[in-house]
């Protein structure tokens, strides 16, 4: 199998786990066809820019740059700027992880978290989704799959087919 099937397989698997997740989700790549799109859109996490990876070997610094670097190439919109930049990688039948910049971890946990403050100067997450209802309105209708309070249950749906071991 070649590296491009490779990664269009690992794109339709983390659609899938998104999925799985109660989000609805699609491969980016095909529909807008930029090679600065995102690797999967989800719109409950408009506010993310997924760059996904299915390797044995992962370079994370190279992937981090590349999401950061396709996430700037969406142009100089707020909505674009607002986004945060993560990889969603994976071994084969290992478990997804996620890598984020420590700065955006450290605003989810202000966020959400009842012992956290949240920022006095009104930054964070929140403002981020924001910048996207304000810029998009048309096509962010419910955050609720993605964002609510830390105490309130997420609808998650299990995995149709279990990974092999």
């Amino acid at each position: 199998m070649n590296s491009r099937e490779k990664g269009k397989r690992g794109e339709r698997q983390w659609r899938d786990e998104l999925r799985a997740n109660g989000y609805s989700a699609r491969r980016g790549q095909q529909f807008s066809g930029s090679p600065d799109s995102p690797d999967v859109v989800c719109e409950e996490l408009g506010w993310i820019h997924f760059e996904v990876k299915a390797v044995e070997r992962l370079n994370i610094e190279d992937a981090m740059e590349q999401a950061r670097r396709d996430q700037a190439g969406l142009g100089c919109n707020a909505a674009a700027a607002a986004k945060i930049p993560i990889v969603a990688h994976r071994r084969s039948r290992r478990p997804w992880l996620v890598t984020m910049e420590a700065e955006f971890f450290f605003e989810l946990i202000r966020e959400f978290s009842p012992v956290a403050a949240p920022r006095a100067d009104g930054s964070g997450v929140a403002r981020r989704v924001a910048a996207l209802q304000s810029d998009e309105p048309h096509q962010r209708k419910d955050f609720g799959n993605g964002w609510r309070d830390a105490s309130a249950p997420r609808n998650k749906q299990q995995p149709t087919t279990k990974p092999k071991q």
